[in-house]
């Protein structure tokens, strides 16, 4: 047996990961279900809080969950851990004053409430001090009545989160509204900038990055950058250390080189080069960055030979450093000796790499349908590529705390 669920992040106005919201899934090939809005909560209310460790979801964060009328009225909600969940309230709720009562006894018991795709409706007034959150759905409401309606309810301390938003302007006017929360696909977007210099860390990294995909690699030349900075050398120490427990532990670069390998040695760079540019960015961005990465990898050692496996490592890992690094992708990866392959994955989406890559993005997008049809091409089974991914992102976990343990 297998769950399903989308999980979205929710970021602030600084780009950082706030919570998620979660949606229902049945299965690979059906975005919305055949099934009611109340079958919906109610099955991923029982899959993920009760079948599954939330946690290991949720990374911390709290989950935005949608709630049709009739389930906040049986009580399903007062089920869920008040520290973990936004109740969201649907757009479609009746507010009458059963619904009333009952967000009031929420609110009391200590629970975050959220009016989902906030119609600016009169009716909604009298609920507006008992909830936490109000959506706006960019798509929807204009602009301008969003402006009006924050200005006019400035006595109450409410907090505005704006979804489906496309891109950097919509985020910045928002910001400048006073919005607080964002969803959508903008932060993953390329944007246009302008040409920036690395500053002396990050030319590090890439020189690194440069050298380790030589091959043989020169030792003496990786040795000789991460002499020039100390904290490199000693973040590759405790990785090593980290992820196996050693005994004795390893002291050296030559002693973690050789216990690593080409490969492994390799990973770590492009490990530090993923998580050590554009500090202003998204963390969700590292992440993201590295699950496409080990994604990639694992659908490319199903049926593709161990160097391209590892080639779709490296093209997943890039794919984000656009957005990460401020500086158009063809321009960065200029600086690095990545084959052809490569190049064209990341460029055009080209070749049995690019198609990888693309899966993930489909993957990320929701993009059932065309999930589906790549699932196919690869001979999987819809349960084999959720588990493939949900190894991806527990992989990255165990990666980011050995990261962790190095700074």
């Amino acid at each position: 047996m297998y769950s399903y669920v989308a999980r979205q992040p929710i970021l602030d106005s600084e780009l950082n990961t706030h919570a998620y919201e979660l949606l229902f899934r049945d299965s690979l090939d059906n975005v919305f279900p055949h099934i009611s809005s109340q079958q919906a909560t109610a099955r991923l209310v029982v899959e993920q809080f009760l079948h599954q460790n939330i946690d290991q979801l949720l990374g911390g964060h709290p989950c935005f969950i949608n709630f049709p009328y009739s389930l906040l009225l049986d009580g399903l909600a007062e089920c869920l851990p008040q520290d973990k969940v936004v109740i969201e309230i649907l757009e479609d709720a009746i507010p009458d004053d059963a619904l009333l009562a009952k967000v009031v006894q929420l609110h009391q018991l200590g629970y975050r409430l959220a009016l989902d795709d906030f119609t600016l409706s009169p009716a909604w007034e009298r609920f507006l001090p008992h909830v936490h959150i109000i959506k706006f759905d960019l798509r929807a409401t204009a602009l301008a009545k969003i402006e009006s309606f924050i200005q006019s309810h400035r006595h109450l301390p409410l907090t505005y989160l704006a979804e489906k938003v496309e891109d950097e302007e919509e985020f910045e006017r928002m910001k400048a509204l006073g919005v607080k929360l964002f969803q959508g696909f903008f932060f993953s977007r390329p944007q246009l900038v302008q040409q920036a210099t690395l500053p002396p860390d990050q030319l590090v990294v890439v020189q690194l990055l440069q050298e380790v995909n030589q091959t043989p690699p020169d030792l003496n030349n990786i040795e000789r950058l991460l002499d020039q900075d100390a904290s490199l050398s000693l973040k590759l120490l405790h990785y090593v250390n980290n992820l196996k427990p050693l005994a004795p532990p390893i002291t050296s670069f030559r002693q973690a080189a050789n216990h690593l390998g080409h490969t492994q040695l390799k990973r770590f760079v492009t490990l530090v080069a993923a998580t050590s540019t554009g500090h202003d960015k998204s963390a969700e961005l590292y992440q993201m960055s590295l699950i496409r990465a080990r994604f990639c990898e694992l659908l490319a050692h199903t049926h593709a030979p161990a160097p391209q496996a590892q080639q779709a490592f490296l093209t997943g890992l890039l794919s984000l450093q656009d957005v990460l690094m401020g500086q158009p992708l063809a321009s960065l990866i200029d600086s690095i000796p990545l084959t052809d392959e490569v190049r064209a994955a990341l460029l055009a989406r080209q070749g049995d790499l690019g198609f990888y890559l693309s899966f993930c993005e489909d993957y990320e997008n929701a993009d059932w349908q065309r999930i589906v049809a790549s699932t196919a091409r690869l001979g999987l089974s819809e349960e084999k590529v959720s588990y493939l991914y949900l190894s991806a992102t527990a992989w990255v976990n165990q990666q980011l705390q050995a990261m962790a343990g190095a700074d």
